[in-house]
Parts: structure tokens; C-alpha cells; sequence
């Protein structure tokens, strides 16, 4: 019974390191909302799945290790930038375009470039992530645009259109270069 006091601390402190979540410092992801000054870039395109996707992933297009609903983006130049209430952005799209939509571009990414519409952000204090969400033009298109940003810096671009099916980017957030 001499050891009774050193197991209970020990099994105490296996159980208090187990139950323990990692807060992390949100100060860096809140400087770039505040200051609405950020850029992303996506490694993972998450294109919602169709019928046509399934058979263009069957027939093997896709290379190895991507699917029709998870596609790497690794070494594939894309971009999203806020700056202000300005966007700037290239962001390859896999999916789905509606007849009812002229192209208005060769290579069929989305491009924005130009202001940012009813921008809003909302911190989930729970959740412990930013939502931000806004409007924007690429070409004639309008879309509504959610990201989740995190303080780990990692970011979920969802991009919604009357035109095109949804995608989710999955990438980093970081500050925008001074030079831009």
C-alpha cells in the first residue's frame, strides 16, 4: 500500500497528458483577417463527384494517386489573394460547366481579379477557425466564396457557382508578399 500515492499521480498524469488539446496561438491568422492581406495556396483540389468525373478517373487520366473527388495540386501554380477589398486569384477547376455559361477564357481556371462583395468574417470560438465570406467575378460568373482558416495556417476554399459544380481547395494561408 506504500506505493498507492505514486501509481495514483502517475495514472493521473497518463490520463491528464491524454485528455489534453493543443491550443494553438491564433494571433498570426487573426492579423491577416484583420487586416484582410493574405494569400492562399491550394495542394489539394476537392471537386464535387459526378458521373463524369467517375469515368474520367476510370479511364485513368487523373495519374496516380488522385481520384475524381481528390486531386493533388502539388506543382501546380494556383493562387488566392485578398488584398483589401480586392481579389486576385488562379485556381484550376475540375468539374462540371453548365451549357447556360460562355467560357470567356482558354483555359477554363477561375480568375479573380477585381472587388470582393459583401464580405463578412466570423470567428468560431469553439471551432477555433475564422469563416470568411464574400462574392466575386471570374470572367461572367459570379461566385460565392467560404473559406475556413485556421491557426495552424491551414485553409478550405469552397467555391460555389450557378454555372459550374462545387470545389473545395485545401491549402495553406500566409501573408501576402510585401511586393504585391
Amino acid at each position: 500500500m506504500k506505493n498507492h500515492p505514486i501509481y495514483l499521480i502517475l495514472v493521473m498524469a497518463f490520463f491528464s497528458s491524454c485528455a489534453s488539446t493543443k491550443v494553438l496561438d491564433s494571433s498570426k491568422i487573426k492579423e491577416l483577417v484583420t487586416h484582410q492581406m493574405f494569400t492562399i495556396e491550394s495542394d489539394i483540389a476537392q471537386p464535387m463527384a459526378t458521373i463524369g468525373l467517375s469515368k474520367l478517373q476510370n479511364s485513368g487520366i487523373l495519374g496516380v494517386g488522385n481520384s475524381s473527388s481528390n486531386i493533388s495540386l502539388i506543382g501546380n501554380n494556383n493562387f488566392l489573394n485578398i488584398k483589401g477589398d480586392s481579389i486576385s486569384s488562379y485556381l484550376p477547376y475540375y468539374g462540371e460547366r453548365q451549357s447556360n455559361v460562355g467560357y470567356g477564357s482558354n483555359n477554363g481556371g477561375i480568375e479573380f481579379e477585381g472587388l470582393i462583395k459583401n464580405y463578412d468574417t466570423e470567428w468560431n470560438a469553439k471551432k477555433q477557425y475564422y469563416t470568411i465570406t464574400f462574392k466575386a467575378k471570374s470572367n461572367n460568373e459570379w461566385f460565392d466564396v467560404r473559406m475556413n482558416l485556421y491557426p495552424n495556417l491551414k485553409s478550405y476554399v469552397t467555391l460555389n457557382s450557378a454555372s459550374r459544380t462545387g470545389i473545395t481547395y485545401i491549402g495553406k494561408v500566409s501573408a501576402l508578399p510585401e511586393d504585391e
